[in-house]
């Protein structure tokens, strides 16, 4: 891999930085698709990459067997997290200007953003759930999927769109952002979250970090970078959150070496209080949420 040794990311339209010589880990992964990959890290911007680079990641997730899916959460663990993600959809609504009548959940793995966006919404609310498959997630409720294939007829008309976790699986996330953007209306909220390269919880786990989670995640965004694409996509930022996610349990599980678990999901819930009170002192969160608005009014 010694050719991506002088990789180079543009910072402005009139600067760039480069990832050095060396990458930051070298990680073998055991996915038989790619099996041992790098990290390269800027640094000035601290924004990350995976390489080598994979022209499709389709195959990465084929028959949702990845843990993006959430295949083995038990009936309680899915309780609990569906009251968190009720709680979670009230808020995004707030944050949408003007009226809301259709609201889509971009990539949305297991589905579970999108019921509960379906569920907090007012009657007569339109909620859709985007992703690859031809076949949507089990228990969709009165949201309406759709593939990616199948809802071109949706552009330009979404008022509240959200994209949760799902850039970072892109090598090229500045197309991906340009696909997610043509489904808002103009003037419409997009709401994206995506995992913080400057997690104050890598340090202390290393390779084992749920952030790196490889070789899912092609890209590593800090705040800057983050803000940087949003931007230039013809966004306006309306707001940058810091947000406490639920990254122990896959830390963990990657430091024993099992699969993440509902056990893992309970003692990671127990440690949350200590989780969020050192990402509030140190500044530095375990993901990044990023609200703005088209600018196309």
């Amino acid at each position: 891999m010694a050719s991506n040794a002088h990789v180079t990311c543009r910072k402005s339209r009139h600067e760039s930085c480069e990832f050095g010589t060396r990458p930051r880990l070298v990680i073998e992964t055991g996915h038989p698709i790619a099996p041992r990959v790098e990290i390269w890290q800027c640094e000035i911007c601290h924004h990350g990459v995976t390489r080598p680079a994979m022209a499709d990641v389709a195959p990465l997730y084929e028959n949702r067997a990845s843990d993006d899916y959430l295949a083995r959460d038990g009936k309680a663990v899915r309780a609990l997290k569906m009251v968190v993600f009720r709680r979670l959809a009230r808020s995004l609504l707030a944050r949408a200007s003007g009226p809301v009548r259709k609201v889509a959940d971009f990539g949305t793995g297991s589905g579970m953003i999108a019921n509960a966006l379906a569920e907090e919404s007012r009657s007569g609310t339109s909620v859709y759930a985007f992703d690859f498959f031809d076949e949507p997630p089990s228990d969709l409720g009165s949201v309406e999927y759709r593939s990616y294939s199948t809802s071109s007829e949706l552009r330009g008309q979404i008022d509240l769109l959200t994209c949760f976790h799902v850039l970072e699986h892109s090598d090229d996330p500045a197309s991906l952002l340009k696909v997610v953007r043509s489904y808002l209306r103009p003037g419409g909220t997009l709401i994206v979250e995506v995992p913080n390269v400057d997690c104050v919880w890598t340090p202390w786990f290393g390779k084992a970090s749920s952030n790196w989670y490889l070789p899912y995640h092609r890209v590593h965004f800090s705040r800057q970078s983050l803000a940087r694409l949003i931007e230039s996509h013809g966004l306006e930022i309306v707001e940058q959150q810091d947000v406490c996610g639920p990254t122990f349990a896959a830390s963990l599980a990657a430091v024993l070496g099992v699969r993440p678990n509902s056990l893992l999901f309970m003692v990671g819930a127990g440690l949350r209080p200590i989780q969020w009170l050192a990402e509030k002192l140190s500044g530095r969160p375990s993901a990044l949420r990023v609200i703005a608005r088209d600018s196309d009014k």
